[in-house]
């Protein structure tokens, strides 16, 4: 049977750029647009491993993003993007307010950072094995700078490489999208840095990307999180919540909860002037 192929275009960041105040809603798209198209296979087909996408990191401004407690005494968990080149870096408690991050630790190889604050929140189970294909996920945060969640399926491993304002390549999920809550949320910039949950609310990766065309979305491999996690033994002090199961029918309702207990929280970006490639 010849394969049908699928073109990956327009990959967008997840983080949405907002005004000038801490705390504020607005938030628009900062595109990383892919310099190359990649080839995925239909749905029911094997994934081969490694194809690559390859996106350009573009200027860092003031932004958007979301973050997930990882331990109950103020580590969090976010991608790269979100957090590298912020002059300073809050977790939103409320309007106006926050907990600043003491602390901002960078994965090397992959768009993932590792937050610390102050004080903690309730925390998120982490899976320790790889979604199959096929697998339902569920990305919970706040695209667009406001509250909002996606249902997708395990499509198979890719790779992730990011060029302009820093260099990485690094392994990938990627996620076939079932549907996204509000329906008419036309973008998921500001989703970046959220936990994708698996059925039984355990973390499978960190929403990184997504292709606005084909309704996917792409999130870190667990082996990057295990490396990060690795070089901080205090960040894994925590057991974790138990996990709670979360299907298509509930993914909105846990996205709520998860939200008000800020185990699931907004993140603030301030850039004091744009950083762009060197």
């Amino acid at each position: 049977m010849n394969r049908f192929t699928y073109l990956i275009a327009m990959l967008a960041v997840l983080y949405g750029v907002v005004s000038g105040m801490v705390g504020g809603d607005g938030a628009d798209d900062a595109p990383r647009r892919p310099r190359q198209i990649t080839q995925m296979p239909p749905p029911g087909q094997a994934v081969p491993r490694g194809p690559t996408i390859e996106i350009e990191v573009g200027a860092k401004g003031s932004s958007t993003g979301t973050a997930f407690a990882i331990t109950d005494d103020g580590w969090w968990l976010t991608a790269r993007h979100v957090a590298d080149g912020c002059d300073a870096i809050w977790i939103q408690t409320a309007p106006r307010k926050g907990l600043q991050a003491q602390e901002v630790h960078l994965h090397p190889r992959a768009d993932l950072a590792l937050l610390r604050t102050r004080a903690g929140r309730a925390p998120l189970s982490l899976a320790r094995a790889t979604p199959g294909r096929g697998e339902s996920g569920f990305s919970l945060g706040y695209p667009q700078g406001k509250p909002g969640d996606v249902h997708a399926r395990a499509m198979g491993q890719a790779r992730m490489k990011s060029v302009g304002r820093y260099h990485i390549n690094e392994p990938i999920l990627a996620w076939a999208e079932v549907t996204r809550r509000p329906s008419n949320l036309p973008a998921l910039g500001g989703l970046s840095g959220g936990p994708m949950l698996d059925d039984q609310g355990r973390v499978v990766g960190v929403l990184v990307a997504s292709s606005k065309r084909r309704g996917r979305v792409m999130t870190t491999a667990q082996s990057s999180i295990q490396e990060l996690l690795a070089q901080f033994p205090e960040a894994q002090s925590s057991p974790g919540a138990l996990p709670r199961p979360i299907d298509g029918a509930s993914f909105t309702a846990r996205g709520q909860t998860l939200r008000r207990d800020l185990t699931i929280a907004k993140v603030i970006c301030k850039v004091r002037q744009a950083r762009r490639r060197p």
